[in-house]
């Protein structure tokens, strides 16, 4: 099944379509799904790094107006979900390689993220002991 993106002229919400849909269904809109000037790859590039309606119809302008400064941003934001994604890799290796528990010595540990540590910032003050953290066992508890 091809895969496009498309803009309801009802609601505006601009998101993937199967290339045979004309009507966007979501939430009993019901309204008429156009096909965009940008691609299905572009557009899953530019929700990766923000799942904004009125970022994906900026950048659509951005691209009819300017289509050498598009081009440079959508590098740019290749860029950035490539080191996003080999973070993550890395992390996933990292914990679970190498990395132990130094309460039980289990390797079952997850690297804390940075939206949780600001949430317990956030929520506890900065003593938190998740503000100040890095990783958690899964199987104690303990963070460090």
């Amino acid at each position: 099944m091809e895969r496009v993106v498309k803009k309801c002229e009802k609601c505006g919400k601009i998101g993937f379509y199967d290339v045979n849909a004309n009507i966007h269904g979501a939430q009993g809109c019901n309204g008429n799904a156009v096909r965009c000037n940008i691609s299905f790859e572009e557009l899953d590039t530019m929700s990766r790094v923000a799942n904004d309606n009125n970022f994906f119809q900026a950048m659509m302008d951005l691209k009819e107006k300017d289509l050498i400064e598009y081009q440079l941003k959508m590098s740019q934001f290749r860029t950035q979900v490539r080191q996003q994604e080999q973070i993550k890799k890395a992390s996933r290796a990292l914990s679970s390689e190498t990395i132990k528990c130094p309460t039980c010595s289990s390797r079952n540990v997850r690297r804390i993220s940075g939206t949780a540590r600001v949430a317990g910032a956030t929520v506890f003050g900065l003593f938190s002991k998740t503000a100040r953290s890095q990783f958690e066992c899964r199987n104690c508890g303990y963070k460090w």
